[in-house]
């Protein structure tokens, strides 16, 4: 086990991005939904183009411009719409889209591996942003889930990170450890990394692709299996 993380009892992991290949799951269901629609779209710039679309309204929920993750799932829907030039009903493709986001619960490589051994001396939890129908149904049917004490997912209890209150609810659950036994990790340090320093814990960055940014994490990590090599 690498040494970063020897000395914390709970570990709080991100859901997609982290653990969850969620790009790999966001394109299988945009493509779907867009062919049950019968919908045109340009092959080689569609994935990229909702991508940018979805991750701009996150992160104007992350800092509350957004107020709910209904209005994200609308206004990425009727965003996407307008760029394509079509007109269908907004919110049953919206929804139709969750579905089959939520049928797609492909994890990246090697987490399963990573979290089996880990759950062998550490406790951990899964805090996600995720919306609950997409996020309960990947989450049920993934072999990944029974290793983790709690999930906790934002919609569910209407806190979502980085709000000092989403981190409230966790240690509640975790039955008030010292915040030095717990580390955040995860993808994005705007939810997650951030949500950790709000919070006075540690926290470890997830950068499979070597982003070259300033970041205020305790630790960085490009690839999974380094929580378990020495």
């Amino acid at each position: 086990m690498h040494k970063i993380i020897q000395n914390y009892r709970w570990l709080i992991f991100d859901a997609d991005n982290t653990l969850f290949d969620y790009d790999k799951a966001e394109k299988l269901a945009l493509l779907k939904t867009l062919d049950d629609y019968d919908i045109c779209y340009p092959q080689d710039s569609i994935i990229d183009t909702y991508h940018k679309i979805n991750h701009k309204l996150w992160m104007q929920f992350e800092t509350g411009e957004i107020k709910s993750q209904a209005e994200i799932k609308q206004k990425r829907t009727s965003q996407l719409f307008k760029v394509l030039k079509v007109k269908r009903d907004i919110l049953q493709f919206a929804d139709d889209y969750l579905i089959n986001l939520s049928l797609n619960g492909q994890l990246l490589d090697n987490a399963l591996r990573v979290i089996k051994t880990l759950a062998k001396t550490k406790k951990m939890v899964i805090m996600t942003n995720g919306m609950t129908a997409v996020q309960k149904p990947r989450f049920k049917a993934s072999p990944i889930s029974q290793y983790f004490q709690h999930i906790i997912i934002s919609e569910e209890i209407r806190h979502s990170k980085p709000s000092t209150k989403i981190f409230d609810h966790a240690f509640e659950l975790m039955r008030q450890p010292d915040k030095s036994e717990v580390i955040m990790i995860g993808d994005n340090l705007g939810s997650d990394i951030q949500g950790g320093i709000n919070y006075h814990i540690d926290t470890i960055w997830y950068n499979p692709n070597k982003h070259q940014v300033r970041h205020n994490a305790t630790y960085e990590i490009c690839n999974l299996l380094e929580f378990i090599e020495a």
